[in-house]
C-alpha cells in the first residue's frame, strides 16, 4: 500500500530531476529520459499491475510538467511498459547488450511518435531537426539504461544477502 502512496511523490521528483540535469549537462539541448529508462526497468522487474501503476503515474507525471498534449506521455509511457513487460519473457535481462537494444527501439519509438504528434497536433515541423537531437538522445537513453540496470541488479543482490 506504500507503494501507491509514494508513487506519485517520486514520480514528480523523477520527472523534475531528470528536467534539471537535463537542463545543467547539456543545457536543455538533448533531454534525459530517466523515466523512460524507469519505466522499461518496470517492464522488466515488476509485476503488471505495479509497473501499470508506475508507467502511468510517471506518464501523467511527464504531461503534467512537460506541457505537451495532456495524455501523450502516459500512453507511451503505458504502451512502453506493456511493450516490455511482454518482451521480458522473451529477452534475457541479465544481458546488458540486449537492454541497451530495446531501449534503443524504444527510445526511437517514443522520440517519433512525439515528433509525429507534435506536427500533427500543432502543426509545428520538426522533421527536419529530428535527426541531430534523436541519435544522441537515444545512445545517451541506451548507456544510461545498461548503468541503471546494472546498479539496479546490484542493490537486489545487496537488499538480498544484506
Amino acid at each position: 500500500m506504500m507503494y501507491y502512496v509514494l508513487l506519485p511523490f517520486a514520480a514528480v521528483v523523477l520527472v523534475a530531476l531528470q528536467s534539471k540535469l537535463a537542463e545543467i549537462l547539456f543545457s536543455g539541448l538533448v533531454t534525459l529520459e530517466l523515466s523512460l529508462i524507469v519505466v522499461i526497468y518496470a517492464g522488466f522487474r515488476l509485476d503488471l499491475w505495479k509497473g501499470a501503476a508506475l508507467s502511468f503515474v510517471v506518464g501523467l507525471a511527464m504531461d503534467c510538467l512537460s506541457g505537451t498534449v495532456l495524455g501523450l506521455f502516459t500512453l507511451l509511457y503505458v504502451c512502453v511498459f506493456l511493450f516490455a513487460w511482454f518482451a521480458s519473457s522473451h529477452i534475457d535481462s541479465e544481458r546488458l547488450y540486449l537492454i541497451a537494444g530495446f531501449s534503443l527501439i524504444c527510445s526511437v519509438a517514443e522520440s517519433l511518435a512525439l515528433v509525429l504528434i507534435c506536427q500533427f497536433v500543432f502543426d509545428f515541423d520538426m522533421v527536419g531537426k529530428i535527426l541531430p537531437v534523436l541519435a544522441p538522445q537515444t545512445l545517451l537513453v541506451g548507456v544510461l539504461s545498461v548503468c541503471f540496470f546494472y546498479a539496479m541488479r546490484r542493490v537486489e543482490r545487496l537488499l538480498a544477502y544484506g
